[in-house]
């Protein structure tokens, strides 16, 4: 029942003309045996005063084994935002990016990395899929 539900999953993911823009990736929430995804997902937004209406909630990816925490897909029925936490300081909320736009954001970032070790006087980030200089 679970593969058929991840197969399914993957199928919908595949779809280029996927809606990813309620979609959200949270790393870092601790995986255990009997978890219940969703509820941890429910606590993380209730810690940041959000409450989104949670559509889908599920892990990314195979099992690492002990020690490996995979990521989890959160599908939003509408756009929210989360505000960082001081508990929640090594849960990490991205957008659901796919392999095409993962490898854009990974050479963004290299470049960045790049700029800020060439150019350490100045600080640098990225906005809006370009780098920019930001204030200091």
């Amino acid at each position: 029942e679970a593969t058929k539900f991840y197969r399914q999953i993957a199928v919908l993911l595949a779809s280029a003309s996927i809606d990813r823009s309620c979609n959200l990736m949270v790393y870092g929430l601790e995986e255990t045996d009997q978890q219940n995804d969703r509820a941890l997902v429910k606590e993380l937004f209730e810690h940041l005063s959000e409450a989104p209406v949670l559509s889908e909630v599920a892990r990314v990816g195979k099992s690492g084994g002990e020690g490996s925490v995979r990521p989890v897909r959160v599908v939003l029925r509408s756009r929210e935002t989360a505000r960082d936490s001081e508990q929640y300081k090594s849960v990490y909320i991205s957008p659901d990016r796919s392999l095409e736009e993962r490898q854009e954001r990974r050479d963004l970032v290299a470049k960045l990395r790049e700029k800020r070790e060439n150019e350490p006087d100045k600080v640098w980030r990225i906005r809006n899929g370009s780098i920019v200089q930001g204030e200091t």
